[in-house]
């Protein structure tokens, strides 16, 4: 009908709205642009910092490598901050990408709405009404209100990557403070490692399932297979402080000191249930007794509680990352491990 108007009047009017439509596009686009996080590696550094964060990681993994060499191994608080380190690095990593997704979208649309003068949902068609298009106002609301919801989720993205980063450089700080602490005693545990040497694991000769059957054991040996020197740790402890639930030791395939002989579980409580207040006080004073004589014992580290302390390193019980069960964690053991 818009032909036929003898003044044009709804031409004009159409052609007014469709300026209109333009410049609010082109507002809106100039506002989308303006509200957008600085790119990546601007203001947060993001693109650079996992590259940075890669390459310190690799230097501080190859210390921890000649450290576990020099050090006979499972070097566990280096190993436990190392994972840690990874982890972090792993979800800085995915949460950059997620950024840079979401920030390229908010990106195109502004661009597209600069360059076309529309939005993909201009026009919206009322359901109610088919073949008419939604009033302006409607349509700069339903806009303002989807862009608003994008951009907040930009920010939010923004806000959680420069909080990965920074997760993951407390984590590689860890791992190389963890380092310098072993390092640091370096001198100290090659004598001590000069002095306690490498053995062999030698199976029981007799027993039933107790320490070669000698008199007086009195825990159940789960794993009854070791070294001579985890033997000798075992029968004191148990000698003193048993008779424990079960002590675990030798474990066929695996690759740390329970693979080796070299380590046994002293067991506080069962089938994964915490320790009573009672057994709690009873593994305190396990732990702290082979502490205590680890240099005669030829001690490598104890765990216990969720910490490790270990003899090659400075002294003092360092937190564990949570491994998630009580087991896993050592609240219902004491764990020892010899060198």
């Amino acid at each position: 009908m818009a032909a036929l108007d003898p003044g044009g009047r709804t031409a004009r009017t159409s052609r007014k709205r469709a300026v209109a439509r333009r410049l609010t596009a082109i507002v809106l686009a100039v506002g989308v642009s303006a509200a957008l996080p600085p790119v990546s590696g601007s203001a947060a550094g993001l693109p650079q910092e996992p590259k940075d964060l890669k390459k310190e990681y690799a230097e501080l993994k190859a210390r921890s490598e000649k450290l576990s060499k020099e050090y006979r191994g499972e070097l566990v608080s280096l190993e436990e901050a190392k994972k840690a380190a990874e982890r972090a690095g792993a979800d800085a990593a995915k949460t950059d990408r997620e950024y840079d997704a979401a920030r390229q979208s908010v990106a195109q649309l502004a661009s597209s709405t600069y360059m076309t003068g529309r939005l993909d949902m201009i026009p919206m068609i009322s359901s109610a009404e088919p073949g008419a298009a939604v009033h302006d106002a409607a349509v700069i609301e339903h806009i303002s209100r989807n862009n608003g919801r994008r951009i907040q989720n930009l920010q939010a993205l923004t806000a959680k990557a420069e909080q990965s980063h920074e997760t993951a450089k407390k984590k590689l700080a860890d791992v190389e403070k963890e380092i310098e602490d072993l390092e640091s005693q370096r001198t100290r545990v090659k004598k001590l490692l000069a002095k306690y040497k490498p053995e062999v694991t030698k199976a029981p000769v007799s027993g039933g399932g107790r320490p070669d059957g000698v008199s007086g054991a009195k825990s159940p040996i789960v794993g009854n297979s070791m070294t001579a020197r985890m033997r000798t740790v075992l029968l004191e402890v148990d000698g003193k402080f048993g008779p424990f639930p079960t002590i675990g030791c030798a474990r066929p395939g695996d690759p740390q000191d329970h693979g080796s002989g070299t380590a046994c579980d002293f067991m506080e409580s069962t089938g994964g249930k915490m320790p009573s207040a009672s057994a709690q006080a009873h593994g305190d004073s396990v732990a702290q007794y082979v502490i205590d004589n680890a240099s005669r014992l030829g001690i490598k580290y104890v765990i216990w509680k969720q910490r490790i302390y270990d003899m090659r390193g400075s002294g003092g019980w360092r937190q564990m990352e949570d491994r998630g069960s009580i087991t896993q964690n050592h609240f219902d053991h004491v764990h020892v491990s010899v060198l």
